[in-house]
Order: structure tokens, then sequence, then C-alpha cells
């Protein structure tokens, strides 16, 4: 009797994984597509997508923190300040944004000293909160706009894009596989060593069919210097998704939200784009003054 129990229960546990999963493919094929043509429009479009995203995420982000009475923070300044660092960037320039970010710091911090003079004894917890998701999601976000901007961009946000989403597809179905060896198993228990090794080859794979299948990439990239880069966001980038299930496990959720079927909230989907995005802006600049030539 009981192991029959146990078998409807592995039947159950199976069964909610497929439903789960073919709502992950389904959000995929929906929202892939709209967010590659943003991309490709630029301009005013491609800024709207990215205040989507930013500012979901940041929502997000104060949602989970807000959970802890002591990290309690003012949601709406946290998401206004990285509309308005992204729009910096946007409109001004990479360099002029460094002063909105000064800027939103000092806001952050006036409103620290006010709110504890308002009777909020924990309101320096609440102004950490606030400077980190300013620096987190919209910071590290807005290289987004920036990497859209530089000679190119739609190529280098393109295949930034494709390279991080093909990884965490590739890691995804292998770990669920043949995923045995745990990286992190207090951060992320579902994680393995086979599937990160299975992303990295999954993302190498899909480089190298672009470089193939897109002259512009390859005008723009050498096979080795497409290669190189996708080694180095399917190596590093997935830090942003253990960085995030750090961040959910401490306060012992499972997703930032549930506004995107099978994938949670923005702040879930788009974890390992915050990695992505500054180290692909970083291999632009390198590749732009000549320093990789490979």
């Amino acid at each position: 009797m009981q192991k029959g129990t146990d078998v409807l229960a592995k039947l159950t546990i199976n069964e909610q994984g497929d439903h789960s999963m073919l709502k992950r493919v389904i959000s995929v094929i929906v929202l892939a597509p709209i967010l590659l043509y943003l991309v490709y429009l630029g301009g005013i479009p491609f800024l709207i997508g990215c205040f989507l995203i930013l500012g979901i995420s940041a929502y997000e982000f104060g949602h989970i923190y807000n959970r802890d009475e002591k990290c309690k923070t003012p949601i709406a300044l946290l998401v206004v300040m990285v509309l308005l660092l992204a729009s910096a960037r946007y409109f001004i320039g990479f360099d002029a944004s460094q002063r909105m970010m000064t800027s939103c710091i000092m806001v952050s911090m006036i409103w620290g000293i006010f709110a504890y003079e308002h009777h909020s004894t924990r309101a320096a917890f609440g102004f950490a909160v606030l400077v980190t998701g300013l620096v987190y999601i919209g910071w590290l976000g807005s290289y987004m706009i920036s990497l859209r901007q530089v000679d190119n961009g739609f190529w280098w946000l393109t295949l930034c894009l494709l390279i991080v989403w093909m990884n965490d597809t590739g890691a995804l179905f292998v770990g669920k596989k043949f995923g045995k060896h745990h990286m992190l198993p207090k951060v992320s228990p579902q994680k393995s060593w086979e599937g990160y090794l299975g992303g990295i080859l999954t993302a190498l794979l899909t480089a190298c069919l672009l470089h193939i299948a897109f002259p512009a990439i390859s005008n723009m990239l050498t096979r080795n210097q497409v290669l190189i880069l996708a080694f180095i966001l399917s190596a590093f980038a997935s830090m942003g998704d253990f960085g995030e299930s750090m961040i959910k496990r401490t306060f012992d959720i499972k997703d930032s939200s549930n506004i995107i079927p099978g994938h949670g909230g923005f702040f879930d989907r788009f974890d390992t784009v915050f990695w992505a995005m500054p180290i692909c802006y970083l291999f632009y600049e390198l590749i732009s003054y000549g320093l990789l030539q490979v």
C-alpha cells in the first residue's frame, strides 16, 4: 500500500514538473520575440520595454525585502529612482548617468534621515535596501540601454540575450536529465555541476551557430571572440541566478512574483541578464580598444 502511495506521489510530482515546464516554454515563446522586436526597434519603444523590466524588477526587489519589518523601504521611491537612472543612461549618456546615481544615493539618505526622525528606528536598513536596489537593478540593468546604443548595438544586445537564454535553457534541461553533483546546495539545491557545464556547452554551440548564420555578427567578431564572449557570459552570468536565489532563500520565498507563468517574476527572469549586460559591455570595450585580437 505504501509503495503504491509513493508511486502515485512521484507521478504527481512529475506531472506538476511537466506542467511547469510547459508554462515556461510557452512564456519564452511569447515573450522572447517581443523583447527581441523591441531591441530591433530601439528608440523609445525599446526604452519603454526597459522601463517595464527594470521598474517591475525594482518593485519585486523592494517587495521581497519589505517582508521583513526591519527592512521596510519605500518601494515607490526605489522604482522612480531606477527609472530616472535608466532615463539618464538613455537621454544623457553613460558618463552623465553617474551624476544621477550620485543624486539618487543622496536622496536615499535624505529619506532615511527623515524616516528615522519620524519614529522609524530601523531606517538605516531601509536606506541600505534602497541603495542596493538602485545599484543592482538600476545601474546594472541599465547596461541594456548602454549596450543597445553602441555601434552595432542591436547585434551586440541580441547576441548577449540569446547566449544567456540558451545557457539557461541548456543548464535547465541537462541538469534535469543528468544533474547529480550540486554546486551550491544551500543557495540553490536544484543547480548541478552537470547543468552548469551543459549550459556552457549550449552557449558555445549557440554562439558558433549565430556566428555562422548572421554575417553582421561575423563581421563584428571573429569566431574566437564570439566563443570567448559566450564562455565568459555562461560561466559568470549564472551568478546572478545564484544571487537572487540567495535573496529569496533569506526571506523564504520561491519566486519574486507570479507575473510570468512558469518563471515567477521579472526579477526571476532577468537575474542573469543583469549580470550579463555589464560583462558584455566590458567585452565590447575591449574589442573596441583592440585589446582582444584573437
